[in-house]
């Protein structure tokens, strides 16, 4: 056998290498006023301060090898549960009605976006509507506690020079990094049983074509955490929820779910570098000696 030949190592200085990269943040189905045996207001204020925590841990590793100061958010819907008996807002399943989740939700998520503004020197924040906040099916698209969440988002952070950008649409389409993202809540795909993967790549292709291309799609509704390649231009992304032990994941979905959220790097030649799904609640951390975890 022929000799090999070790490559050698040539190590760059941490902190001068490569571009600087945007950090994205994916905010999913917070579903804040829902209760289920694991999960309340309390519960969600809880793993929020836990994402609060592990974006910023996240952030600094990365910032010792290159810029990472600017950060984009995508909220892509059901960030309050809502009052629709049809989507299982029955009683005994949410803390309040819709008008008072959306005043809960405003002070959880302010608080959340302004202490990530003390650490970026800008924050953006993309916003589409969920089928949670939809106040009936007889009415506009338009009346979604989602989208009210989002005006009274707007309005509170307008003075820290927050931009918040609400798309009236199902979608939006958001530029980081030269890099095309649409975004939508994903709950054009029907579930019945469990994830309809066929359909999703067919309805994700067409809208390709319709909308002229784009690099990746960012949604949630399924309340699982995946990475689906629909062509060889476009991959989805697809969040999770901060809910836990909830019917819909167990009952439509057939899986339990793990809270966590999305968090991803932009790099302007490559696209999403790095990606970390990141649990909101330490009970479901893998266990270190092959134990089982929470849920």
């Amino acid at each position: 056998l022929p000799p090999v030949n070790l490559k050698r190592y040539k190590p760059i200085n941490a902190g001068r290498i490569g571009n600087p990269e945007t950090m994205v943040l994916h905010l999913t189905d917070h579903h804040d006023g829902q209760v289920t045996v694991s999960y309340n207001h309390e519960v969600y204020k809880v793993r929020v301060e836990h994402l609060y925590q592990s974006v910023m841990r996240i952030t600094n590793l990365h910032r010792q090898m290159y810029p990472v100061n600017d950060l984009v958010v995508f909220i892509t819907g059901d960030m309050t549960h809502g009052e629709n008996v049809y989507q299982g807002a029955k009683v005994g399943t949410i803390v309040c009605g819709a008008r008072d989740q959306v005043l809960l939700a405003v002070a959880v998520l302010s608080e959340f976006l302004l202490s990530l503004k003390e650490q970026f020197l800008t924050v953006t924040v993309e916003c589409v509507r969920g089928n949670h906040g939809r106040y009936a099916k007889e009415a506009p698209a338009t009346s979604n506690w989602d989208l009210m969440l989002y005006d009274l988002l707007k309005e509170k952070l307008a003075p820290y020079k927050i931009a918040v950008n609400v798309s009236d649409s199902f979608y939006k389409i958001v530029d980081v990094q030269g890099h095309r993202f649409f975004l939508c809540h994903l709950d054009q795909f029907r579930a019945t049983q469990g994830i309809p993967w066929f359909a999703m790549v067919r309805g994700i292709g067409n809208w390709f074509v319709t909308y002229g291309g784009f690099d990746y799609i960012v949604g949630g509704h399924f309340h699982r955490d995946d990475f689906l390649r629909i062509n060889s231009r476009c991959k989805l992304i697809m969040g999770a929820s901060t809910v836990t032990d909830d019917s819909f994941t167990l009952e439509v979905i057939k899986t339990s779910s793990i809270p966590c959220q999305w968090t991803f790097g932009v790099h302007r030649d490559k696209g999403v570098t790095w990606s970390y799904s990141l649990i909101v609640d330490p009970a479901f951390f893998p266990k270190a000696d092959g134990g089982r975890s929470a849920g």
